[in-house]
């Protein structure tokens, strides 16, 4: 064993040397294979598959490019230190910047919510560059067998954020995302139609090297522009709309496109139990809107949903009639514009198309479309309705009053007979 470690020691000094002097680096990983290979002595977790590492990019490499140290020599034990430093991926190598897609530059990782807790905090189960693209068996991101293949991604991102107890000890957003996302119209699109260069990924929402935090400024995932890459034709009317104005102008109080949608586990309008459907869209909306603090903030009725929920339509889809407009059926849907605006489909001009719709009433007279859907029996607005209110109310009070005339003095005639006898 002496002998050996004596030997391994002498071939690692002169490594570099004989790298210099022409000797292949299949012959200087020679000497580290004698005990990292998979008849080694070293420990199991220690050892590498030989042609793993071969077949890997960095297969033309020798092992000292990136385990660089000191060769030592310690009776019967290694020709190295029993714990070596980590690699550092950009010190020598990956160091390239990318203008046109900055979040690509691992360079940009240094500064990402992984970053910072490995570099800053020595966060112990944060995200490496070896954890997510492999250690000696790294292949190509265009490589189907990569774990950073598009394909792999939702899976490799799982092996910590479903880890439940790095998810409890670091309070990370979700516990189970990919569970969820395995469900959305995204993780369909990837695991069950194999769209794989078209269904959104983790990466494409939360960045490649430099993911942020939840709570960060310029959060990607939070962010309409990232939908926008997809979804550019929605992008275009959201940001024209009340909602896609405010928010893109900084209101952080307007909604997002994951506020209406979900985050991991959106699913189509079509599922009944989307936020998006049809008979959830108003609990969806009332998110916002049954908010007196907000609503009152931005000068917009406080009774909204309320009053849908007693009009006609709200009480169809209470029902459970599927054809009964909704919020977006007469709002619009990623497209919604304050009532001023002459292009809101509620606008006093355009309600008569509004309403007129091939499935809802077509051919509807002007002054019925002009009718008020938003009142309460209670406000005069209400024309017929806050006056049959008002009678009605009357004729209880009548009617209270006659029952306290005639219960009283027969009840008053009652408790005399009583003190009498």
């Amino acid at each position: 064993m002496e002998r050996k470690s004596a030997v391994l020691t002498a071939v690692l000094f002169l490594a570099g040397v004989s790298r210099l002097a022409g000797q292949s680096v299949l012959q200087t990983n020679a000497a580290c294979l004698v005990c990292h290979g998979a008849a080694g002595s070293a420990a199991e977790k220690l050892r590498i598959s030989e042609k793993s590492f071969a077949d890997s990019v960095h297969g033309r490499l020798s092992c000292l490019d990136c385990h660089a140290f000191k060769p030592v020599q310690v009776q019967g034990g290694p020709p190295h230190p029993a714990t070596l430093p980590p690699p550092d991926c950009m010190a020598k190598c990956h160091r390239q910047t990318t203008p046109q897609e900055p979040g690509l530059s691992p360079l940009s990782y240094r500064d990402s919510v992984h970053g910072r807790a490995y570099l800053e905090r020595d966060v112990k189960e944060v995200a490496r560059c070896w954890d997510c693209h492999g250690k000696h068996n790294i292949r190509s991101v265009s490589d189907p067998e990569s774990s950073v293949n598009r394909k792999n991604i939702p899976l490799m991102c799982s092996s910590c954020h479903e880890d439940m107890s790095v998810v409890i000890k670091y309070n990370i957003h979700r516990e189970q995302p990919y569970h969820e996302y395995m469900k959305s119209v995204h993780g369909k699109a990837l695991f069950e139609k194999g769209l794989v260069r078209f269904a959104a990924v983790c990466t494409d929402c939360h960045g490649v090297h430099d993911i942020r935090g939840v709570g960060e400024p310029h959060l990607m995932a939070k962010q309409p522009q990232t939908c926008g890459r997809c979804h550019e034709l929605i992008f275009d009317e959201y940001k024209n709309s009340i909602h896609g104005a405010m928010a893109l102008a900084g209101n952080v109080e307007s909604p997002l496109c994951v506020d209406c949608h979900g985050e991991h586990g959106i699913a189509s309008p079509k599922e009944e139990g989307a936020p998006t459907s049809g008979k959830n869209i108003p609990d969806t909306c009332s998110g916002c809107h049954a908010r007196p603090d907000i609503m009152k903030k931005y000068g917009v009725p406080e009774n909204r949903i309320s009053t849908f929920i007693d009009s006609l339509h709200g009480i169809a889809a209470g029902f459970g009639y599927r054809a009964a407009a909704n919020c977006s059926s007469c709002h619009g849907v990623h497209d919604i514009r304050s009532a001023s605006d002459p292009r809101s489909k509620v606008n006093p001009t355009n309600l008569r198309s509004t309403c007129g719709q091939p499935n809802c009433h077509p051919n509807m007279p002007e002054k019925i479309a002009s009718a008020k859907i938003h009142i309460g029996p209670g406000e005069r607005s209400s024309g017929a309705l806050y006056t049959i209110q008002r009678i009605l109310l009357i004729l209880v009070l009548v009617l209270l009053g006659i029952t306290v005339l005639w219960f009283v003095p027969g009840f008053i005639k009652k408790l005399r007979l009583l003190r009498n006898k």
